[in-house]
């Protein structure tokens, strides 16, 4: 039903994918609430991902159509080719995590573990939870989650986005959970803890999600073009060349986020 009252086309303006993402994701905490009482953190990120694969799927045609427009490879090329497509992925991806975010601040303590249970569990397994991780470390574990969501996109096309749901999910649980302490031991409101300490959280946030958000795109788009072009022909092999670009960028990204993550933790 959704996904008539919103089209795909609709959500290619950043601000609107933000604001589906957001929906979307009140929707599926509400519904795994209902439902599933007991296991609701998990259940959230499932009905989440089930509402948004319809529009992602649509959206990943349409670019894979832009894809084989043309066979001139440059970095400007390829960024115009994709900025929209990656604009849409990020800013669902800040929707989510905004949505999970606010959720945990605004709901009574005793409620966010039986609610996120599931989020809380894989915390201490996700790089940026872990402050006392090497550099290293951190930046193998997240170049791991860049290929498994590449990997996995290549292989469910859109359904890859369970795994994009799921991250932010983490991330917003757990950055609540730092700013719920902070408050406490500030004396402040929540709210005002959680607007002081997004800016500094953001850098990390944004460019880490960013190469996820661009393995996963890649993978659709690749996925796409597997379907609808005979491999190693001239077209097939511009699409997995600009695959290669952003694979590429994205573990550059990877690097950059581990980095600023270690330097984030550090100022805790």
């Amino acid at each position: 039903m959704f996904e008539q009252l919103f089209k795909a086309e609709w959500a290619y303006k950043k601000y609107h994918a933000f604001l589906l993402g957001l929906l979307y994701t009140i929707l599926g905490v509400v519904s795994a609430r209902l439902v599933f009482r007991s296991s609701s953190g998990i259940m959230s990120v499932a009905f989440t991902s089930i509402l948004l694969i319809p529009s992602l799927a649509e959206l990943l045609r349409i670019e894979a159509n832009q894809a084989l427009r043309s066979y001139d490879f440059s970095l400007k090329r390829l960024w115009n080719d994709h900025s929209d497509i990656f604009a849409v992925y990020m800013f669902l991806f800040l929707g989510i995590f905004v949505a999970y975010s606010f959720t945990t601040l605004l709901i009574p303590q005793a409620d966010v573990g039986q609610l996120f249970t599931a989020q809380l569990n894989a915390a201490g397994l996700r790089g940026f939870a872990v402050v006392d991780a090497q550099l290293v470390s951190i930046v193998l574990n997240n170049v791991l989650i860049f290929v498994v969501s590449f990997l996995l996109s290549l292989i469910y096309g859109a359904g890859a986005v369970i795994f994009l749901v799921w991250n932010a999910s983490v991330w917003g649980v757990v950055f609540s959970l730092f700013v719920r302490k902070a408050a406490l031991a500030g004396g402040v409101d929540p709210v005002v803890a959680y607007a002081q300490d997004l800016l500094p959280f953001l850098p990390h946030m944004v460019t880490e999600g960013a190469a996820y958000v661009g393995a996963a795109m890649v993978g659709g788009i690749v996925s796409k073009a597997v379907l609808r072009e005979k491999p190693f022909t001239k077209r097939f092999n511009y699409v997995l060349l600009d695959a290669l670009a952003f694979l590429v960028l994205g573990i550059i990204l990877v690097v950059v986020a581990g980095v600023i993550e270690v330097k984030w933790f550090a100022g805790l």
